[in-house]
């Protein structure tokens, strides 16, 4: 099987679309496998490294990758000008070539599979270079019902938008940057909480793309030099999406950020989340209380409301009335009576707050708590019978404590009033598709099995782990299916302090004295957030790697 970073090593006799059996015969004769079908998920980034122009042309496109040698499905492997251009690639790339003969049909599926990023791109550049004032008429035209100028809908540009979120959601991205850089834009695309560059293009077309996208979300195309936000919605050929947009002015330019809000995504399912043993236990006794509050900490990104959402879904009975302060409102809930604060109009969180207390709610969500007004009626909300769930940028659970004394929270209020406090990290999943055991040198197996015998064990148990078992950990190689990354998705890892009659005494007479929280946290036995990453690192949901990505310290030493 030839692979190397000459292609050209390949022959062959004859070309074009041959009965199964004859390909079969074709591909022995030259040596080289037979593709018979694409493969599901192709990466839409190896895709690229051949456009779709050229893979046309060619009659070949990549649609794999293993390490440094890209796999490239070809319907004539002898064609002198197509090994040219793949020794090109090659060499360009620094990669090796690995060649697979395939048929015409299975040839025309494959072109399918790119997203029509190119071509969009190219039409758009058309476009301008043919009308300038393009921008003008796009404001000036007539609208539909759905706000949309009629000539705008079929324009060039409004395909490229269109494209470049399709693919993101394909890409299963959370958000999409679009931003200039040296003279140009360039598109990045945030998948599992990393940021990833996937297209550039001209300056004209980043100017009409930010306008297209600010007519979509009802912002002012005009308005340059202060940010603005917005959101609107587009229906795929499966779901419908939200996206909530950010514009914001920079040096060059303006930069766009659409957060890609999923409802499918968000389910109210606890496993899911990753809030298990203990954890899952303090937090859904506490949310079934009547009344006090409960804070999830972290910093920005780390999942928070995703947390507080699956709390609400849970409990969104017809017998409560729930209403919700945000900013924005990220998830439409039925049932659930969301308000989008507005600082600008004079409606902030205590505002909101203030006014919520007076629409008979049993269960407030506040997006966050920011300044001692929302701390102190957060604290009145939960000492006059309501159930209150926010956030605090805090970068652990203890220190939420110390954090709203020093907001100005009176401390017997508190003490009173709080009923847990939980922190979170998002860390990405091993991707199942390429998951494999890795090996441990003797000295990470020692410190791992000596942190894996410190954890209690009901929590052992109740993550179905066994202290005497063989010790394994795992990691994704990299396949079509994740992008090479080796992880897919993510999961959260937790710690929980619940608000014990010894931690009510120590808020309210030491005044949230961090050193005796941590001292009683011991002794309720909390979960550390390292320690939960471990479970789940000892679980083979994610890497050792990605739990001291997001906290403090290292899970092992190594010698």
């Amino acid at each position: 099987m030839p692979k190397a970073n000459s292609p050209t090593t390949v022959t062959a006799t004859g070309a074009g679309d041959l009965p199964r059996s004859d390909a079969q015969v074709r591909a022995q004769g030259l040596g080289i496998p037979l593709l018979e079908a694409v493969p599901k998920n192709i990466d839409k980034t190896i895709l690229s490294i051949i456009p779709e122009d050229t893979a046309k042309k060619y009659q070949m496109a990549v649609f794999d990758r293993k390490d440094d040698v890209l796999s490239v499905a070809m319907v004539d492997p002898e064609d002198f000008d197509a090994l040219n251009v793949l020794r090109f690639i090659a060499e360009k790339e620094r990669l090796g070539i690995e060649v697979s003969l395939v048929s015409a049909d299975v040839f025309a599926e494959l072109l399918k599979a790119y997203t029509g990023t190119d071509r969009a791109l190219e039409e758009a550049i058309v476009s301008l270079k043919q009308d300038q004032a393009s921008a003008v008429q796009i404001k000036e035209a007539n609208t539909h019902e759905s706000g949309m100028p009629e000539m705008f809908q079929d324009a060039p540009i409004a395909k490229l938008v269109d494209v470049i979120v399709k693919h993101a959601v394909e890409g299963r991205a959370s958000d999409i940057h679009i931003e200039p850089v040296d003279g140009s834009y360039r598109v990045r695309f945030r998948v599992d909480g990393l940021l990833r560059s996937t297209l550039v293009f001209p300056n004209d077309v980043g100017r009409a793309v930010l306008s297209r996208i600010k007519i979509l979300s009802n912002l002012k195309i005009d308005e340059k030099r202060k940010p603005q936000d917005g959101r609107f919605r587009i229906a795929t050929e499966t779901k419908t999406i939200d996206l909530r947009v950010s514009t914001l002015p920079v040096i060059d330019g303006e930069k766009v950020v659409m957060r890609i809000l999923d409802k499918s995504n968000n389910m109210a399912d606890l496993d899911r989340l990753g809030l298990w043993g203990r954890n899952r236990e303090v937090l859904t006794r506490k949310i079934s209380e009547p009344y006090g509050i409960i804070l999830i900490t972290g910093p920005t990104g780390s999942g928070k409301s995703t947390t507080l959402y699956a709390f609400l879904q849970i409990l969104n009975q017809e017998e409560r009335n729930i209403i919700t302060l945000e900013d924005p409102v990220e998830y439409f809930m039925e049932g659930v009576n969301q308000s989008q604060i507005r600082p600008e109009i004079g409606y902030s969180f205590a505002d909101g707050l203030r006014s919520i207390l007076r629409q008979d709610p049993n269960v407030i969500m506040v997006g966050e708590i920011r300044d001692e007004e929302t701390a102190e009626l957060a604290i009145h909300a939960a000492l006059t019978g309501h159930l209150v769930l926010s956030t605090v940028h805090t970068n652990d659970a203890i220190k939420a404590v110390p954090r709203l004394v020093d907001m100005g929270a009176e401390s017997f209020l508190l003490a009173s009033s709080i009923q847990a406090l939980a922190a979170q990290r998002l860390v990405r999943r091993i991707c199942e598709d390429c998951k494999g055991e890795t090996k441990l040198s003797p000295g990470m197996r020692r410190e791992l099995e000596a942190a894996r015998a410190a954890l209690p064990a009901a929590e052992l148990e109740a993550y179905g782990l066994d202290a005497k078992s063989p010790l394994k950990v795992y990691q994704g190689k990299g396949c079509e299916h994740c992008g090479h990354s080796g992880y897919k998705g993510r999961i959260a890892i937790y710690e929980v302090f619940e608000i014990t009659n010894e931690a009510k005494v120590i808020i309210t007479d030491r005044k949230g004295n961090e050193n005796e929280l941590r001292q009683e946290a011991v002794r309720q036995q909390m979960l550390m957030m390292r320690d939960d990453g471990l479970l789940k690192v000892l679980k083979g949901i994610t890497t050792i790697a990605e739990v001291e990505r997001v906290t403090e310290g290292s899970l092992v030493d190594e010698e």
